[in-house]
């Protein structure tokens, strides 16, 4: 384990202890206005989120995946990804700890969003040490968002971040506990076994007709039939909505113009050099000391700045925050090298060097025209389905049973059973067809119950089942499960004699006699191993191994072997504990591993409690068709 705690703190990143920097670009916010219940896809508490909403947090998702990743993100891998299903969380997690914030009135005065820009790392001049204006507006024109709204999120965050901040210690582990932890880690213990098999355990008797009608009546609920339900099925796979979906090389060059700016085309890029000054008379000055050769590096120097502190690096046109500056800097006929005279701009006055310039790329109509018919018909399909469920949803709505329903709308109802939770029919055989999801919600209706549209474990479709009729358990006959009653008879004679012969074993050790001298009884000589907290091999089982470091000294141990249906008696020889074998500057990590597992637990169980305080309510339907919509 102890080899295991560095990597586990390099990639344990817990949530509210990252750069509030970065978390306010993330997914977190709030509508500026309320929406309409009618309209939820999303609804936390009282607060109640649109489909729109939803869609634009996720296309904001998207837009920082591209810019982070560097390249394209289109839609379609984002829904891949699982991207919708972070926004939801993200929604639901925030709109939740906003509410307990208000209920318990905390807020986040002015001056702590001062102190939080001037203390972040993020935001200084790397020259001088201090806050620079200049780096916060460089990031939000990178992320586009304004400073109003920026101030907005930080002030959530930081407000977020008193709340978990007041719950946590953000520190080692008490040394007690680390240390106590460190010897159970580093424990070592020298035990002498011996493996118990049938063959050592006499020979086995054979049942009379009297034994076996004893053992049925003793165990009435081995050999009660279980529940069965006999249903009525219906599974919309996205599949079966694709034959004869077609779509035109017309309407393929349609999707195609129509996505072409977003997803096809790759505006130029530019490297820029920018500069801002307060005064006009300073870059003039500036300019045309680059226009004397002077380097741009020189001239950030100069200015208590670095070359990377000015440069922004394959930028496009509408990654520019001030307008002025982004039309100077992206006229036509600029090549490398080329210094733009002083622009005014809304932040001063800017001095701008083209630094390099990549040229605009196209994906051509050919390259893109297998995808975009994939992603068509995908759509269409699914959208297809969609309908389909309305359509059975109608018809039901009126009364009508799930198979009258699917038949009104053009499909089928399969019925299935009688079979148990387990998918097994009353002769034993295993029922194929019924998806597993399908069959637990079939156990949780009542008969002549009928479930909505729910969605397949793999999102490959939906289902509608109900329960046409149930059978309770009932106490089968001994004459149909008389091999049943014998298997279990000699498997019940079989351990019975196991335990005897280990119960034997025990108590001449017990008794004064060696482990070794009672093995060579049966010409076995017991093994002897030193194990610690990660052994398991044929003998040891991971339960057995927890018993053996629970037992004390010179004690025995008794269990079933890992493999097989041997029998285990060990005997504790020895307990080494040395922590001095782990070097000091692991026991500090595994100090700090422990100490953040203790702060990630406060953490998600406050969280949990919060949530569970808070109703929410999620409209999959909703949400199905934003993501299935191109």
């Amino acid at each position: 384990m102890l080899k295991q705690v560095r990597g586990w703190l390099k990639g344990a990143v817990a949530w509210f202890f990252g750069s509030l920097l970065v978390l306010s670009f993330m997914f977190f916010g709030v509508p500026e206005v309320q929406q309409f219940a009618s309209n939820a896809a999303v609804t936390v508490g009282g607060e109640n989120f649109s489909t729109q909403y939803v869609q634009s947090e996720f296309n904001r998702a998207v837009q920082i995946q591209t810019i982070e990743s560097g390249g394209a993100f289109s839609r379609a891998e984002a829904i891949q990804s699982g991207l919708p299903n972070e926004v939801i969380e993200s929604i639901t997690t925030t709109a939740a700890l906003n509410q307990f914030t208000d209920k318990i009135r905390l807020s986040t005065p002015r001056s702590m969003i001062r102190e939080y820009l001037n203390a972040n790392d993020n935001l200084k001049n790397p020259v001088t040490g201090e806050f620079d204006r200049s780096v916060l507006l460089q990031i939000l024109q990178r992320y586009s968002i304004s400073v109003e709204e920026f101030e907005r999120r930080v002030s959530g965050e930081l407000q977020r971040a008193q709340l978990v901040d007041s719950l946590t210690l953000k520190a080692n582990a008490p040394k007690t506990l680390t240390e106590f932890s460190l010897m159970r880690e580093s424990e070592r213990r020298k035990i002498s076994y011996l493996i118990v098999t049938e063959e050592m355990a006499g020979k086995a008797a054979e049942p009379t007709p009297d034994d076996l009608t004893t053992y049925y009546e003793a165990n009435p609920q081995t050999f009660t039939a279980p529940e069965y339900r006999t249903i009525e099925l219906l599974v919309l796979r996205n599949d079966d909505f694709r034959d004869g979906v077609e779509v035109s090389e017309e309407d393929l060059r349609r999707l195609y113009e129509n996505n072409r700016a977003r997803l096809y085309e790759k505006p130029e890029t530019r490297t820029i050099y920018q500069i801002t000054f307060d005064s006009e008379a300073e870059a003039q000055a500036a300019a045309a000391a680059l226009k004397q050769g002077k380097t741009f590096e020189t001239i950030a120097i100069e200015n208590n700045r670095t070359l990377e502190g000015v440069t922004f690096a394959d930028a496009r046109k509408n990654d520019i925050l001030d307008p002025g500056v982004g039309d100077a800097a992206f006229a036509e006929g600029l090549e490398e090298g080329a210094i733009i005279d002083p622009v005014e701009g809304l932040f001063g006055w800017t001095v701008v060097q083209i630094a390099g310039v990549t040229a605009p790329e196209l994906v051509t109509f050919e390259d893109a025209k297998e995808g975009i018919e994939d992603d068509f018909l995908a759509q269409d399909t699914r959208r297809a389905m969609l309908n389909a469920i309305d359509e059975v949803e109608e018809v039901r709505d009126t009364g009508a049973s799930l198979v009258a329903a699917a038949e009104a709308a053009g499909l089928e109802a399969i019925e299935h059973g009688p079979l148990d939770r387990y998918s097994f029919t009353p002769g034993g055989a295993i029922l194929d067809g019924v998806p597993g999801e399908a069959l637990a919600e079939a156990f949780a209706l009542e008969e002549d119950q009928q479930s909505e549209a729910l969605q397949l474990a793999d999102q490959a479709g939906y289902f509608f089942v109900s329960v046409k009729e149930i059978r309770t358990p009932a106490l089968r006959a001994f004459e149909d499960v008389r091999d049943d009653v014998e298997t279990l008879w000699r498997k019940n004679e079989r351990e019975q004699r196991l335990a005897n012969t280990v119960n034997d074993i025990r108590a001449q050790i017990v008794a004064g006699a060696a482990l070794g001298d009672v093995a060579s009884q049966f010409d076995r000589a017991p093994t002897t191993l030193v194990i610690d907290r990660q052994i398991e091999n044929e003998a040891i089982s991971a339960d057995l191994r927890e018993r053996l470091f629970s037992a004390a000294p010179n004690t025995l141990v008794t269990g079933a072997a890992a493999i097989g249906e041997a029998q285990i008696i060990a005997e504790i020889d020895t307990i080494a504990i040395s922590t001095a074998a782990v070097p000091p500057e692991q026991a500090t990590f595994y100090g700090q591993y422990l100490g953040y597992q203790l702060d990630q637990e406060l953490i998600e169980a406050f969280l949990a409690s919060v949530q569970g305080d808070i109703e929410i309510k999620i409209n999959q339907t909703q949400l199905d068709a934003i993501f299935a919509e191109g």
